[in-house]
């Protein structure tokens, strides 16, 4: 086989099909043959006659068959690697080295990615013990560009993709972080290997991090940092702050002497440069500085009284943000001028960033930012440049989230008049601004607004915004969101609202937006999501208008149907999901909102909602991207008529066993949930069709490589299952069960956040399950009695976890299953309700402020019961 012939087909063949052929007969040989495979793709890319084209593919052919996105695929790849000869392997890696000195800089990148796919292999297993050798080599003075280029980049890479925690990484750090130095330095004279040096050093701070804590080290990283922001170059220039902003957030404990001897001063000026790369990323430090404080602020609060010693020192704040009040603020309101010329433009831009920072200065420092700010909005909100007057109206809206809310609602009472003038400003910026800001207003300081006075202000500029520019029009409407949130969030339960008299306006002109046939700036979307809320916290008064609204997106879901066949490319289908999703998504809440009512309608909804999950099918098989949008609103129906739903289950139930059985689809954790929702509302009825739903969600938890997300959703639906079929779930008990006990002993494959996060939902959904199965069976106490000692081994697993002991919910579930347990056997269980830590646990539960009142009133109840 002719490796590097057939590699030039796969890539630069001249017809379809040579370039298909070839990439059959690749992936043929790497399933036929593996270790011929690579052998010959590893001899392609290190011989310099090849096509430089060619020998890239080999490096990114051979490295695809050593990683991939997909965790389980990558875990098989490296244990096949692992598995391969030592003479094979090594062969590999001396090529994969030598090539890295290739003078073509293409190449290089290439076997830079392959050599770190190898890497992220070795190194945590203590392999490959010269590599970095190697590399450091690579990076000295008198190497030429293309090969310190090549080391620095494969530095960059293996530190990108692997675990700061794995010792087998950490323990190169040493080299890692002189590799990077050499090709930092000033005395580099190639900015492009200076600009890679720092890049790899960006990805690399994690890996160093016990170089940083050395005084000496430290400073000399900062030094190499704070020089190369003061290089002609703009790029370099710019990731070196992003490079000082990285590491901002990792070490700002010690941070506090170089903020005074240098950064202050450096990233103001790197603000105020001309060169928007530059200034940006100078802003983006101190918005990683506001994050920082404001992240350390709120754990301390979170610890409260219970914060050790060691904990206050991690969390130390220095306060860096009021310090630079007096520099950073006025640089930030001047840069909020530096606006895209075109309104259309929305790549990000200086004044973007100022902006986005300024909220954070906002958040971090309260009311420091409010005088400043409101000196600069006076002077600036009657300018004729209309940059001036964009700027103050985004530096207002910037600064709500933070100061003191009676000192806001002062301010707003003062400017608002000004400010909604210039919803008819001539600059279509100006007036999309002036939307946003009083989406802002509308957001965080509602009582500003509440009055009649100001609210019949506040809805006629709406108004005005909605008849506007798309941009305009998408803004009103997320102010319309927020105002309808804040002041109707109970009005479904009452006769009317101080919202009530404005739906005889809004409503018709959210219709005829919402029947735009583009989408330009989400505005349609927009209209939508608008018309929902109004719809779902509509007080008695309006209901003729929700009635409105429902039958003219019922004609339009059904219109999209006959729509569906006249698609003529993929820009129509877009369109076309989008649409129906939006209506969909309205349509949910009309029916939520008429509750018990949508029974004399359930059957033309119905047959809707088929009617378009057969098209859905017919046209895009498991594809579809709104099924899960159909799922969501059957739900709301099932949720509305209860038991009626039966009717209905026959017919539907082949959709529902499809969706489930298709793990690879989203749609799949919405039917699941959809399980939950029909068993909630059909108790018993449910029952016939248990035997297939039970069946496909056994099979799917036995399934490895189903998503992981995906099995404590189904976890938590055998409890909702068990709950609502009572005694008739106990063919199923023995074998959920034993799942059960299963996920609840399940530990973290790894120290990472993820691993982490997935153990705690799975058990989150064991207790769930639990405590609907003791519900189902609680006349029938005999049934579960063998698994109750295996129930109590999970509880007591929950007040040693700091994460369940301090969740509301998990809390509440667990007393409320003690509670449910000691009265279902009371005197039979007694020595395990006797176990010191759960009257402890229930006393802590019943005292701590924190958790609800419907929590802390279950531990009271749970507590009589255990003595």
């Amino acid at each position: 086989m002719d490796i590097a012939q057939v590699l030039e087909n796969a890539l630069l063949g001249l017809d379809a099909n040579t370039r298909e052929e070839a990439t059959a007969q690749l992936e043929t040989a790497a399933v036929e043959n593996f270790v011929m495979f690579i052998g010959l793709l590893t001899q392609t890319l290190a011989d310099e006659s090849v096509k430089v084209e060619v020998r890239m593919l080999a490096a990114i052919a051979l490295k695809n068959q050593l990683t991939s996105k997909n965790p389980k695929r990558k875990k098989e790849q490296a244990e096949r690697w692992i598995g391969l000869e030592e003479e094979i392997k090594q062969q590999i890696r001396d090529s994969s080295l030598k090539t890295l000195l290739s003078s073509d800089e293409r190449v290089g990148r290439s076997i830079a990615q392959l050599v770190a796919a190898i890497a992220d292999i070795d190194l945590p297993r203590s392999e490959w013990s010269n590599l970095i050798t190697v590399i450091v080599e690579n990076t000295k003075s008198d190497k030429p560009v293309a090969v310190k280029k090549a080391a620095l980049l494969t530095i960059g890479y293996i530190c990108e993709n692997a675990d700061p925690s794995n010792p087998g990484i950490v323990s190169q750090a040493n080299g890692i972080l002189l590799a990077i130095v050499q090709g930092a330095q000033t005395s580099e004279p190639s900015i492009d290997v200076r600009l890679t040096a720092i890049n790899a050093l960006v990805n690399s701070l994690e890996f160093i991090r016990q170089n940083f804590q050395r005084e000496g080290e430290r400073n000399y990283i900062m030094q190499v940092v704070c020089e190369a922001t003061q290089s002609d170059d703009s790029d370099l220039k710019a990731s070196a702050y992003g490079a000082l902003a990285k590491i901002m957030s990792l070490y700002y404990n010690h941070m506090s002497l170089y903020m005074e001897k240098a950064l202050y001063s450096l990233t103001v000026s790197g603000m105020q440069s001309p060169d928007e790369k530059v200034s940006c990323m100078a802003i983006e430090f101190w918005s990683t500085v506001c994050e920082e404080e404001i992240d350390r602020s709120l754990r301390k609060q979170e610890y409260g009284d219970q914060l050790l010693a060691a904990d206050a020192q991690d969390l130390v704040i220095y306060n860096f943000a009021v310090g630079a009040i007096q520099d950073v603020l006025p640089t930030l309101l001047t840069l909020l001028t530096k606006q895209n010329e075109d309104a259309e433009d929305d790549s990000w831009s200086v004044a973007m960033a100022a902006g986005a920072c300024l909220q954070l200065f906002a958040q971090n420092v309260g009311n420091y930012v409010v005088q400043p700010t409101l000196n600069f909005v006076e002077s600036n909100i009657g300018s004729t440049n209309w940059r001036d007057r964009e700027a103050a109206i985004m530096a207002f809206g910037s600064i709500l989230d933070g100061p003191d809310n009676d000192k806001l609602k002062s301010l707003i009472g003062e400017a608002l008049t000004p400010i909604l003038g210039l919803m008819k400003d001539d600059n279509l910026q100006v007036k999309e601004t002036v939307a946003w800001c009083l989406g802002r207003i509308a957001d965080l300081v509602i009582d500003a607004v509440a009055s009649e006075q100001y609210l019949d202000q506040v809805i006629t500029a709406i108004v005005d915004g909605l008849k506007d520019h798309p941009k305009v029009s998408t803004n009103c409407c997320w102010t319309l969101i927020n105002l309808i949130e804040q002041i109707s969030s109970d009005s479904e339960e009452l006769e009317t609202c101080a919202l009530s008299k404005y739906y005889e306006v809004l409503v018709p002109l959210l219709i005829e937006l919402s029947s735009r046939g583009e989408n330009e700036a989400s505005a349609r979307t927009s209209a939508y999501e608008a018309l929902s809320i109004l719809v779902l916290f509509a007080p008695r008064d309006c209901m003729p208008f929700v009635n409105n609204i429902a039958t003219e997106v019922l004609s339009r879901l059904e219109y999209t149907i006959t729509m569906a066949s006249q698609v003529q490319n993929n820009e129509d289908k877009v369109n076309l999901e989008e649409l129906q999703s939006n209506i969909l998504s309205l349509l949910t809440n009309v029916i939520r909102r008429a509750k018990k009512e949508v029974s004399a309608v359930s059957d033309n909804l119905m047959e809707i909602f088929l009617k378009l999950l057969t098209s859905q099918q017919e046209q895009h098989g498991s594809k579809s991207v709104i099924e899960e949008d159909i799922f969501i609103a059957i739900s709301a129906i099932a949720s509305s008529i209860d038991s009626d739903f039966n009717k209905y289950m026959p017919v539907f139930l082949p959709f529902l066993s499809k969706a489930l059985v298709n793990t690879e689809s989203t749609t799949c954790k919405t039917a699941v949930g959809l399980v939950a929702d029909i068993a909630r509302s059909l108790q018993a009825d449910l029952a016939p069709y248990c035997n297939d739903i039970m069946n496909i969600l056994g099979n799917n938890l036995s399934n490895p490589d189903i998503p992981k997300d995906l099995r404590p959703i189904i976890i938590s639906c055998f409890g909702d299952i068990a709950s609502s079929i009572g005694d008739l779930f106990a063919p199923y008990l023995e074998v959920v069960m034993k799942i059960l006990a299963a996920a609840q002993n399940l530990q973290p494959e790894d120290g990472s956040i993820e691993s982490f996060d997935y153990i705690f939902n799975v058990k989150e959904s064991v207790l769930d399950a639990y405590v609907g199965i003791i519900a189902g069976f609680h006349n029938n106490p005999q049934a579960i009695y063998p698994h109750v000692q295996t129930i109590f081994q999970f509880l007591a697993s929950i007040p040693a976890d700091v994460n369940f002991a301090g969740t509301d919910s998990v809390c509440g579930s667990t007393v409320g299953l003690i509670g449910d347990l000691a009265q279902m056997y009371g005197d039979d269980i007694k020595p395990l309700l006797a176990q010191d830590w759960i009257l402890e646990f229930v006393k802590h539960v019943q005292k701590n402020p924190s958790f609800s009142d419907n929590t802390r009133f279950t531990a009271k109840w749970a507590r009589k019961l255990i003595k």
